[in-house]
Protein backbone atom coordinates (compact mmCIF):
# COMPACT_ATOMS: atom_id res chain seq x y z
CA UNK A 1 0.00 0.00 0.00
CA UNK A 2 1.32 3.04 -1.24
CA UNK A 3 2.36 5.51 1.82
CA UNK A 4 3.97 8.60 -0.18
CA UNK A 5 3.45 12.05 0.96
CA UNK A 6 4.42 13.82 -1.87
CA UNK A 7 1.32 13.63 -4.47
CA UNK A 8 -0.86 16.51 -4.38
CA UNK A 9 -3.94 16.73 -3.07
CA UNK A 10 -6.95 17.41 -4.60
CA UNK A 11 -10.48 17.80 -3.38
CA UNK A 12 -12.86 14.62 -2.90
CA UNK A 13 -15.88 15.00 -4.44
CA UNK A 14 -18.05 12.75 -2.48
CA UNK A 15 -22.14 13.40 -3.50
CA UNK A 16 -23.91 14.54 0.07
CA UNK A 17 -26.24 11.38 -0.16
CA UNK A 18 -23.08 9.50 -0.10
CA UNK A 19 -21.13 11.05 2.88
CA UNK A 20 -20.88 8.87 5.98
CA UNK A 21 -23.54 10.06 8.64
CA UNK A 22 -20.59 9.98 10.87
CA UNK A 23 -17.64 12.71 11.37
CA UNK A 24 -14.76 13.02 13.32
CA UNK A 25 -13.76 16.68 14.16
CA UNK A 26 -10.77 18.10 15.56
CA UNK A 27 -9.90 20.98 16.94
CA UNK A 28 -5.77 21.53 17.87
CA UNK A 29 -3.73 24.69 17.47
CA UNK A 30 -0.50 22.11 15.99
CA UNK A 31 -2.84 19.89 14.21
CA UNK A 32 -1.01 20.43 10.88
CA UNK A 33 2.35 20.15 12.43
CA UNK A 34 3.70 16.14 10.59
CA UNK A 35 5.27 15.80 14.75
CA UNK A 36 1.97 16.60 16.47
CA UNK A 37 -0.36 13.01 16.78
CA UNK A 38 1.75 10.80 14.76
CA UNK A 39 -0.04 7.58 15.84
CA UNK A 40 -4.01 9.06 15.55
CA UNK A 41 -3.32 10.54 12.41
CA UNK A 42 -1.16 7.61 10.46
CA UNK A 43 -1.54 4.59 12.16
CA UNK A 44 -5.41 5.25 12.73
CA UNK A 45 -6.60 7.11 9.65
CA UNK A 46 -6.22 6.54 5.93
CA UNK A 47 -7.23 9.19 3.24
CA UNK A 48 -8.58 8.98 0.07
CA UNK A 49 -6.19 9.49 -2.93
CA UNK A 50 -8.53 11.62 -4.65
CA UNK A 51 -6.70 10.62 -8.11
CA UNK A 52 -7.59 7.03 -7.89
CA UNK A 53 -10.32 7.51 -4.76
CA UNK A 54 -9.11 4.43 -3.02
CA UNK A 55 -7.73 4.69 0.46
CA UNK A 56 -3.73 4.37 -0.36
CA UNK A 57 -2.72 7.33 1.48
CA UNK A 58 -1.28 7.81 5.37
CA UNK A 59 -3.16 10.92 6.52
CA UNK A 60 -0.89 13.59 6.56
CA UNK A 61 -0.06 17.27 7.25
CA UNK A 62 -1.44 18.23 3.67
CA UNK A 63 -4.16 16.56 4.17
CA UNK A 64 -4.75 17.95 7.31
CA UNK A 65 -3.79 21.72 6.26
CA UNK A 66 -6.00 21.01 3.33
CA UNK A 67 -9.00 20.51 5.27
CA UNK A 68 -8.68 23.69 7.61
CA UNK A 69 -7.70 25.88 4.57
CA UNK A 70 -10.81 25.12 2.24
CA UNK A 71 -12.68 24.61 5.88
CA UNK A 72 -14.75 21.64 4.43
CA UNK A 73 -14.37 17.85 5.62
CA UNK A 74 -12.21 15.08 3.62
CA UNK A 75 -13.36 11.44 3.51
CA UNK A 76 -11.30 8.86 5.65
CA UNK A 77 -10.78 5.42 6.57
CA UNK A 78 -10.90 4.15 10.13
CA UNK A 79 -10.32 0.29 10.16
CA UNK A 80 -12.23 -0.26 6.70
CA UNK A 81 -15.35 2.11 8.24
CA UNK A 82 -15.85 5.15 6.22
CA UNK A 83 -16.02 8.50 8.26
CA UNK A 84 -15.77 12.35 7.46
CA UNK A 85 -12.94 14.15 8.88
CA UNK A 86 -12.68 18.12 9.45
CA UNK A 87 -9.79 19.78 11.49
CA UNK A 88 -9.79 22.82 12.99
CA UNK A 89 -7.10 25.41 14.39
CA UNK A 90 -9.81 28.04 14.91
CA UNK A 91 -12.45 27.35 17.48
CA UNK A 92 -14.98 30.14 16.10
CA UNK A 93 -15.27 28.08 12.88
CA UNK A 94 -15.06 24.56 14.53
CA UNK A 95 -18.26 25.41 16.55
CA UNK A 96 -20.00 26.40 12.70
CA UNK A 97 -19.17 22.94 11.57
CA UNK A 98 -20.29 21.40 14.81
CA UNK A 99 -23.72 23.16 14.38
CA UNK A 100 -23.92 22.32 11.04
CA UNK A 101 -22.93 18.83 11.62
CA UNK A 102 -25.20 18.08 14.35
CA UNK A 103 -27.42 16.07 12.96
CA UNK A 104 -24.59 13.45 12.55
CA UNK A 105 -22.82 11.14 15.00
CA UNK A 106 -20.15 13.55 15.79
CA UNK A 107 -16.88 12.24 17.38
CA UNK A 108 -15.27 15.24 18.81
CA UNK A 109 -11.10 15.89 19.78
CA UNK A 110 -9.95 19.34 21.08
CA UNK A 111 -7.08 20.13 22.87
CA UNK A 112 -6.85 21.18 26.41
CA UNK A 113 -6.73 25.30 25.95
CA UNK A 114 -8.89 25.32 22.69
CA UNK A 115 -12.00 23.16 25.14
CA UNK A 116 -11.77 25.45 27.18
CA UNK A 117 -13.19 27.62 25.07
CA UNK A 118 -15.56 25.55 23.08
CA UNK A 119 -16.45 22.94 25.43
CA UNK A 120 -19.00 25.27 27.30
CA UNK A 121 -20.34 26.72 24.30
CA UNK A 122 -21.42 23.25 22.77
CA UNK A 123 -22.88 22.35 25.82
CA UNK A 124 -24.98 25.36 26.42
CA UNK A 125 -26.01 26.00 22.68
CA UNK A 126 -26.20 21.95 21.86
CA UNK A 127 -27.35 20.19 24.95
CA UNK A 128 -29.70 17.12 23.31
CA UNK A 129 -26.37 16.56 20.69
CA UNK A 130 -23.89 17.15 24.20
CA UNK A 131 -25.83 15.09 26.70
CA UNK A 132 -24.45 14.34 29.79
CA UNK A 133 -22.12 10.78 28.44
CA UNK A 134 -22.01 11.79 25.14
CA UNK A 135 -18.33 12.11 25.13
CA UNK A 136 -15.79 14.89 24.20
CA UNK A 137 -11.96 13.80 24.11
CA UNK A 138 -9.90 16.72 25.59
CA UNK A 139 -6.10 15.43 24.34
CA UNK A 140 -3.35 17.52 26.20
CA UNK A 141 0.12 15.88 26.87
CA UNK A 142 0.56 18.63 29.70
CA UNK A 143 -2.82 17.49 31.66
CA UNK A 144 -2.16 20.29 34.77
CA UNK A 145 -5.17 19.95 36.21
CA UNK A 146 -4.38 20.87 39.70
CA UNK A 147 -1.96 22.64 41.73
CA UNK A 148 1.88 20.96 42.03
CA UNK A 149 4.84 22.17 43.01
CA UNK A 150 7.06 22.99 40.11
CA UNK A 151 4.28 22.98 37.73
CA UNK A 152 2.90 26.09 38.13
CA UNK A 153 -1.09 27.20 37.46
CA UNK A 154 -3.75 24.80 36.65
CA UNK A 155 -4.48 24.89 33.16
CA UNK A 156 -7.30 22.03 32.70
CA UNK A 157 -8.82 22.48 35.73
CA UNK A 158 -11.88 23.90 33.62
CA UNK A 159 -12.47 20.20 32.92
CA UNK A 160 -14.11 19.48 36.44
CA UNK A 161 -17.14 21.63 35.50
CA UNK A 162 -17.97 19.06 32.92
CA UNK A 163 -16.71 15.86 34.04
CA UNK A 164 -20.17 14.50 32.55
CA UNK A 165 -19.15 15.54 29.40
CA UNK A 166 -15.37 14.96 28.66
CA UNK A 167 -13.09 12.38 28.80
CA UNK A 168 -9.40 13.55 29.32
CA UNK A 169 -6.34 11.68 27.27
CA UNK A 170 -2.81 12.88 28.34
CA UNK A 171 -1.57 10.22 25.91
CA UNK A 172 -2.50 9.58 22.18
CA UNK A 173 -2.62 5.75 22.58
CA UNK A 174 -5.51 6.23 25.35
CA UNK A 175 -7.13 8.53 23.40
CA UNK A 176 -7.09 6.26 20.63
CA UNK A 177 -8.66 3.36 22.77
CA UNK A 178 -10.82 5.59 23.86
CA UNK A 179 -11.96 6.30 20.40
CA UNK A 180 -12.42 2.94 19.50
CA UNK A 181 -14.23 1.22 21.83
CA UNK A 182 -16.43 4.09 21.78
CA UNK A 183 -17.36 4.35 18.20
CA UNK A 184 -17.48 0.30 18.45
CA UNK A 185 -20.49 1.04 20.97
CA UNK A 186 -22.20 3.27 18.83
CA UNK A 187 -21.85 0.77 15.77
CA UNK A 188 -23.55 -2.13 18.21
CA UNK A 189 -26.35 0.54 19.32
CA UNK A 190 -26.87 1.09 15.63
CA UNK A 191 -27.15 -2.47 14.78
CA UNK A 192 -29.92 -3.42 17.14
CA UNK A 193 -32.00 -0.23 16.30
CA UNK A 194 -31.95 -1.15 13.35
CA UNK A 195 -32.45 -5.17 13.17
CA UNK A 196 -35.31 -4.00 15.73
CA UNK A 197 -36.66 -2.14 13.01
CA UNK A 198 -35.96 -5.22 10.30
CA UNK A 199 -33.33 -4.00 8.19
CA UNK A 200 -31.06 -6.86 8.12
CA UNK A 201 -28.49 -5.61 5.66
CA UNK A 202 -27.93 -2.50 7.36
CA UNK A 203 -27.76 -4.26 11.31
CA UNK A 204 -25.61 -6.88 9.65
CA UNK A 205 -22.98 -3.81 8.58
CA UNK A 206 -23.24 -2.02 11.63
CA UNK A 207 -22.22 -5.46 13.50
CA UNK A 208 -19.11 -6.46 11.37
CA UNK A 209 -18.02 -2.67 11.48
CA UNK A 210 -18.34 -3.05 15.72
CA UNK A 211 -16.53 -6.37 15.74
CA UNK A 212 -14.33 -5.34 13.90
CA UNK A 213 -13.01 -2.39 15.96
CA UNK A 214 -13.81 -4.21 19.24
CA UNK A 215 -11.37 -6.30 17.76
CA UNK A 216 -8.78 -3.87 17.09
CA UNK A 217 -9.47 -2.36 21.07
CA UNK A 218 -9.06 -5.69 22.31
CA UNK A 219 -5.08 -5.92 20.78
CA UNK A 220 -4.41 -2.53 21.96
CA UNK A 221 -6.05 -3.31 25.90
CA UNK A 222 -3.94 -6.80 25.62
CA UNK A 223 -7.02 -7.36 28.43
CA UNK A 224 -9.15 -9.33 26.40
CA UNK A 225 -11.84 -6.98 27.94
CA UNK A 226 -14.20 -7.31 24.67
CA UNK A 227 -13.50 -11.13 23.99
CA UNK A 228 -16.62 -11.63 25.08
CA UNK A 229 -19.09 -8.76 23.52
CA UNK A 230 -17.05 -10.17 20.30
CA UNK A 231 -18.48 -13.84 20.66
CA UNK A 232 -21.88 -12.11 21.51
CA UNK A 233 -21.45 -10.28 18.38
CA UNK A 234 -21.00 -13.35 16.27
CA UNK A 235 -23.91 -14.98 16.88
CA UNK A 236 -25.71 -12.25 15.67
CA UNK A 237 -23.79 -12.08 12.31
CA UNK A 238 -24.72 -15.81 12.44
CA UNK A 239 -28.26 -15.28 13.52
CA UNK A 240 -29.04 -12.66 10.78
CA UNK A 241 -27.14 -14.38 7.98
CA UNK A 242 -29.20 -17.55 8.44
CA UNK A 243 -32.73 -15.17 8.51
CA UNK A 244 -31.32 -13.39 5.25
CA UNK A 245 -30.73 -17.00 3.66
CA UNK A 246 -34.19 -18.57 4.52
CA UNK A 247 -35.32 -15.04 2.63
CA UNK A 248 -33.15 -15.65 0.63
CA UNK A 249 -32.30 -12.13 0.20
Amino acid sequence: MAQSDTHEIASVNVEESKKPNRIIIWLDKHIGKPEECILLKASFLMAMDPTTRLYETVLNKDHINDSIRKDEPILVELDKVDFMLQAFDDPGKCFEAIKNNRHKRIFFITSGSKGEIIVPRLISNFPETFAPNYCIYVFCAKMNMITTAGAGDPTNDWAFDYEDHVSMHNHQDDLLARLILDIATYFLTEAERVENSGQLHNALQFYEWSRLLLQRYNKMDKRNLMTSKVKEIDQRISKIDQQLKEKNI
